[in-house]
């Protein structure tokens, strides 16, 4: 039989393997995390300027269609 001291060691060595084996999951999901993070901050600016560009069109296609009746008198 093995003594106390040994099984202990064995138990501690095997705890200190598996939070290794954590550790590295860990890390790997943190840099996913921070991944998708980065991705979502600029999906957000690209929102802002989706909508400044969809106003700016609005707004060129209020003040033209007035100038399209000049230019192409109704029949």
């Amino acid at each position: 039989m093995s003594s106390p001291t040994i099984e202990t060691r064995e138990r501690v060595v095997r705890l200190e393997e598996q939070v290794k084996g954590l550790e590295a999951k860990i890390t790997s999901m943190d840099a996913k995390v921070t991944e998708m993070h980065e991705l979502l901050i600029q999906a957000k600016g690209a929102r802002w300027m989706l909508m400044v560009l969809v106003a700016i069109g609005g707004f060129v296609a209020a003040k033209i269609t007035p100038l399209l009746s000049y230019l192409i008198p109704p029949k």
